[in-house]
């Protein structure tokens, strides 16, 4: 019960960080999106994440206490042509993090977010964050 709890409590100390960092770097006006994603055991859940019009530079977070293995996966898409740009595997207990940077240079692409749970028993809880940086 005890690592249960700690794990819980990393797990939202680790929210809150990666929630003050975005904040930081960003202003309230420049946050798009923010989604929970559950994912049954041995799933996936694609995201579609409809981005403005305009060039831009966003940070895609997701953050979970989650027991892995967790697969996050950063797709840009372009009518109907999709294009992995990043991707990464978790294999922590608890307090999963994937940070990515989306560029969208000439506003006409749009964005799916992708976790896919490795875990058998337990449903993946994931928090999605869409935050545009502020143009230098």
């Amino acid at each position: 019960m005890r690592a249960m709890f700690r794990h819980l409590l990393a797990g939202l100390i680790g929210l809150f960080v990666v929630w003050q960092v975005d904040i930081t770097h960003a202003n309230e006006s420049d946050y798009l999106y923010y989604r929970d994603a559950n994912v049954p055991p041995f799933q996936k859940s694609r995201e579609f994440f409809d981005m403005p019009d305009r060039p831009g530079i966003y940070e895609v977070t997701m953050v979970s206490d989650t027991v892995g293995p967790l697969t996050f996966r950063v797709v840009r898409v372009h009518g109907d042509k999709e294009e992995t740009q990043q991707q990464s595997r978790s294999y922590k207990i608890g307090a999963h993090e994937f940070q990515a940077r989306f560029n969208n240079p000439s506003g006409a692409d749009d964005l799916i977010v992708e976790i896919a749970n490795s875990n058998p028993a337990a449903v993946a809880k994931v928090a999605v964050f869409v935050v545009e940086l502020p143009k230098h």
